[in-house]
Parts: structure tokens; C-alpha cells; sequence
């Protein structure tokens, strides 16, 4: 059907472009080096002759987010790119067919294209002129019948700021800007709660969301325009939101599939919104936030993402994000959906987050990956449903006691964890407790050990070092110095069980590859229904480190 749009005929306003491109990547495609998803391929000739090794490497190149690079080195040869690279995806795809017609995509598609219009159309000839228009308005037709079928969060937001963007730019199209407005407005209403939080519990989701907001409300307002009034208080109640999810480097924790995000976009996007609201200093979107002096500690205290947001979800609940200053200390292995579906589930279990791990079983159980995994997006079958959350704060400083009932299903247990942050910020400790609280939890525990009552049910504390940070044994192997690329030194010590520091690996989507880390594993057994492990993290006095020895280190704290 879109395919009989009247095709519009000239811009009636245009709008400025808002993403940052990457000069260097601009670059790297005129080199034929197409990193995209995590994947490197080197090609060189039309972008639509690959043949992408996975659907979110195609899901990139469909949504032409590599635009904004060529745009931002400005340059005729990064321009010839440009324009051969989309009139040759209107001549194979612009009909209707292809992977490219989703509508997030084409959400996304609409946005870039119009931002960059002037780039794209200098010294073409007419014709083509004529082509670029008319696969405009193919797809914000397309968009207006079918934006409802995009998933709710980012994928919707996305189609309907496309939208907005059509509308305002688009000749003919002043009756669709209405509709557009209002149902964003509505779209934010249902897609984000009062407290600016997203259902799937993923940070960096709830960044692109805000981000796609703010650049619809800017360019409505620019053009004499109002954006609908439940836009506004989602830009105004997600701004705190995320500020609270950030650790000390700026970056976003990294939690349920979200990563860090792509460097400065979120500050440009803060700037933009102009909305000056502190961090929320209570429990937002499920996780808390500790912080104090340089150390920023954020913990998920809440249970997994359910419904059609658990397919993303992680088994990482009371996991902990620990970062020093701009350095990070302590996270998670990261996701992996950028290497590939092994490290994807991989990234998801309990034991790839910092938190504890009874018997290697997940806090949270997925679908396994035959055919209901597939139709079902392998979604969380099993998992949390109770994480209380306690939090105050005293002259020494802050505390917040959190459990979940993950593993009472499986070993009749509920894992407590007890977090302190001095004043200071140089002292955080921590008491992880394993307990069977009641009959029907004790029976249980029995029927698990009833093999071995007196080997206990084993259980392990975790936590996933940062590849930038140096660690090594010290005092007899009972403690870890940790060594900032600064040269700051924290211990971690532990009591209550037996200390390892094994080889790890972190997955970060600006490498190539898994990059090599180490990880802490502080195990012991739970027997007569009860086990506790207590461990701590204190900085190192700069006055022990002259000669660089973390040994002394450890013997001053």
C-alpha cells in the first residue's frame, strides 16, 4: 500500500541533525572496514552486497545510523559513499521489499535521512532528487499504518519520532504531525512509569528512549511547534532516572542487555533536555545507588523483567556495579549480544554478574534453546518475584539490606545481601547471607542435601574485575589488591570462605573481541540451614604504595 503514496515534492522545514557521528569511522568505511553489532567485515563496493553474520549486524546497516558518520566527515568522498550506498538501497529495497521494512528501522531510517538531506541531495542530479523523495513518502506511509506493530519501548519510540519527523519536514504531511504528536505522548505514558522507568529494567534502553524524546520535543519546538504534555513529563521524570544509573565515569551500569552507551550521548542528550533534576536518591527502576566520596556503587535490587521484556532479561539480581572516581572497579561480564548467541546467554547467567551463585544455578531460569526458545524469544521462565528493599543512612554512612527468593524454588534458600558505604567513600562491606526461613523452605534445603547433609549446599560470591584494573594475591592469599590505572590501591578482603582469583572475560561492544579480566570467587556452604560470607572493599594508604608493593598496601588497611 505505501507504494501508491503520493510522493512529496520539497521539505517544508528542516530540521538540524542532532546524532554525533564518528569522523573516524567515516573513515573506516571508505577503508572498507564495516564494523557493525561487534562484527568487523572488510568489503569493498555497495554496503547491500554483504551478507550481514547476524541479524543485528543487518538490523545496523538497515537503520543507516552509519549516515551520521559519513555527515560528520562532511568530505566529498565520505558524500559519493553516502549517495551511492542509499540509492542503491531504494533500487533493491525501496519497493516494499527487504529486512529494512520494520518499523523501528524505518523509524530510524526517516530520522537520519531527513537530518541529512542537504548532504545527501549536493550535485545530484534531478531524478535522483525525485527517487529520494518519493522513498520518503513510501515510508512514512508505511510508518503511519504500521508503527503499532513495533514492540513497546525504544522499537516505538522510534517509529513514532520518525514520524514526528516526517511530519514536520514533509510537504503534505501537516495532518499526520497530529496524530504523530499525540500518539508519542501517549506511547511515553505507556512505556515509562511516573518515576521515569522502563519495563525492561535496561538502562541503556531507557537512555535511547530519553535521547529519541529530547530530539523530537527540540525539533517540534524549533519549528513553532508543542510537544503533547505527557512527552514532556516523561523527558522531565526519566532525566533524575538516569542520572541516578550513572557510575562515576558518566557511563550507564550495565544491567538486563544495556551497555555502557556509546561515549558523550548521554551528556549531549542531559544538555539538550534541559532539565536540571538531581539524581533520585530512593530506588529507582529497581536498582539503588550508594554513593559517597569518589566510589559510586549501584545495585539490582529488584526482580527480572517479565512478559514481553524478558527476553532480554538478565539473572543478575542483587548484582553490584562498582566504580572509583571515572575508573570502574567491579561489574558484570556485559552482554553479549554482539558476539555471537553463545556469549549471549553466556552474559545473562548469575554467575557472569557480581553477586552469588548457589551450585552454578541461576537466580533466574530461561527457556532452553529448541523451538520455544525460539517463538518465545528465550524469556525468564523462573526466577525472583520478592526483592524487598531497606535503606538508611547514619553519621558513618549508608546501608541498604535487599533479598531475593530466586533460589527457594530450587534449594529452599533466600540470598540476603547487606551493603555499607562509609562517609568517606573509602570503606564498602558487605555481609551475603543464605537462610531457609520457614518449614516448607527447610524441607526443601533437606530433599537437596539429603545425599550429603554434612557437605551443605555450596554457594559462591563473585565479582567480575574491569580489564583496566590490575589484581593480584596478597597476604597469604587471603585478600586481592586491586590496582587503578591511577595507581590508587583498594583491598578486598573476605571472611567465611575460601578465596580464588580465576581469568575472566569482558565483553565490551567498542572491542572486537572478549577482552581478557580476572574475577574474584569467595565460596562456601550453607549447612543447618543457614551460610554468610562477609567481604569488603577499603582503599590502600597512598603513603604504602611508593615502591609500588600491594603488600603493604594490604598490611596498612
Amino acid at each position: 500500500m505505501a507504494r501508491f503514496a503520493n510522493p512529496p515534492n520539497a521539505f517544508l522545514w528542516q530540521p538540524e541533525p542532532r546524532a554525533v557521528g564518528s569522523f573516524a569511522r567515516a573513515n573506516q568505511y571508505a577503508a572498507g572496514n564495516l564494523l557493525f553489532a561487534g562484527k568487523l567485515m572488510q568489503h569493498r563496493g555497495s554496503l547491500w552486497d554483504l551478507r550481514p553474520p547476524t541479524e543485528a549486524y543487518e538490523a545496523e546497516l538497515h537503520g543507516f545510523a552509519w549516515l551520521d558518520d559519513l555527515a560528520a566527515d562532511g568530505s566529498a568522498r565520505s558524500r559519493e559513499i553516502a549517495q551511492a550506498w542509499l540509492f542503491d538501497w531504494i533500487h533493491r529495497f525501496g519497493g516494499g521489499s527487504g529486512p529494512g521494512w520494520q518499523p523501528n528501522l524505518a523509524g530510524r531510517r526517516l530520522i537520519g535521512w531527513i537530518s541529512h538531506t542537504p548532504f545527501i541531495l549536493k550535485s545530484v542530479e534531478p531524478a535522483n532528487s525525485r527517487i529520494f523523495f518519493r522513498a520518503l513518502g513510501r515510508q512514512t506511509r508505511y510508518l503511519a499504518r504500521r508503527w503499532r506493530a513495533a514492540d513497546p519501548g525504544l522499537p516505538s519510540v522510534e517509529a513514532l519520532t520518525g514520524l514526528v519527523y516526517a511530519g514536520l519536514a514533509l510537504e503534505g504531511q501537516e495532518a499526520l504531525l497530529v496524530h504523530a504528536v499525540h500518539d508519542l505522548g501517549r506511547e511515553c505514558q505507556r512505556v515509562l512509569n511516573e518515576e521515569g522507568a522502563i519495563l525492561s529494567r535496561n538502562p541503556e534502553e531507557l537512555m535511547e528512549v530519553f535521547t529519541l524524546l529530547v530530539w523530537a520535543a527540540r525539533t517540534l519546538e524549533e519549528a513553532g511547534k508543542e510537544p503533547d504534555p505527557r512527552h514532556l513529563r516523561a523527558m522531565k521524570s526519566v532525566a533524575p532516572t538516569l542520572r541516578a544509573l550513572r557510575m562515576g565515569n558518566g557511563a550507564l551500569a550495565r544491567f538486563h542487555g544495556g551497555s555502557v552507551g556509546e561515549e558523550g550521548r548521554l551528556d549531549q542528550a542531559l544538555a539538550d533536555a534541559r532539565i536540571r533534576a538531581p539524581a533520585r536518591s530512593d530506588q529507582v527502576m529497581g536498582y539503588v545507588r550508594l554513593h559517597a566520596g569518589p566510589v559510586v556503587c549501584v545495585v539490582d535490587a529488584g526482580p527480572p523483567p517479565r512478559g514481553t521484556w524478558a527476553k532480554t532479561g538478565h539473572a543478575s539480581t542483587l548484582g553490584v556495579e562498582v566504580s572509583v572516581g571515572r575508573r570502574p572497579l567491579l561489574g558484570s561480564v556485559g552482554p553479549g549480544r554482539g558476539f555471537g548467541p553463545d556469549w549471549a546467554e553466556t552474559g545473562r547467567r548469575t554467575e557472569s554478574h557480581s553477586t552469588v551463585i548457589v551450585e552454578r544455578t541461576s537466580s533466574s531460569r530461561f527457556l532452553g534453546r529448541g523451538w520455544s526458545a525460539r517463538r518465545l524469544g528465550n524469556r525468564i521462565v523462573d526466577g525472583p518475584r520478592r526483592v524487598p528493599v531497606e535503606q538508611t543512612n547514619d553519621l558513618n554512612g549508608a546501608w541498604v539490606l535487599t533479598a531475593h527468593d530466586g533460589y527457594v524454588p530450587t534449594h529452599g534458600l533466600t540470598h540476603e545481601r547487606r551493603l555499607f558505604l562509609s562517609t568517606a567513600g573509602d570503606d564498602l562491606r558487605c555481609e551475603d547471607t543464605l537462610s531457609s526461613h520457614d518449614g516448607a523452605q527447610k524441607k526443601l534445603f533437606d530433599r537437596t542435601v539429603a545425599a550429603a547433609p554434612r557437605l551443605g549446599v555450596r554457594f559462591s560470591a563473585v565479582f567480575h574485575i574491569h580489564p583496566d584494573v590490575e589484581a593480584q594475591l596478597a597476604l597469604g592469599r587471603s585478600a586481592v589488591a586491586l590496582r587503578l590505572s591511577n595507581g590508587e590501591v583498594w583491598i578486598f578482603r573476605q571472611s567465611g570462605g575460601t578465596l580464588e582469583l580465576l581469568d575472566a572475560l569482558h565483553l565490551d561492544r567498542s572491542h572486537l573481541k572478549p577482552r581478557p579480566s580476572k574475577r574474584i570467587v569467595v565460596s562456601t556452604s550453607v549447612t543447618s540451614y543457614r551460610g554468610q560470607l562477609n567481604w569488603g572493599l577499603k582503599r590502600a594508604e597512598p603513603s604504602g604504595l611508593a615502591e609500588g608493593d600491594s603488600r603493604t598496601a594490604v598490611q596498612r588497611v
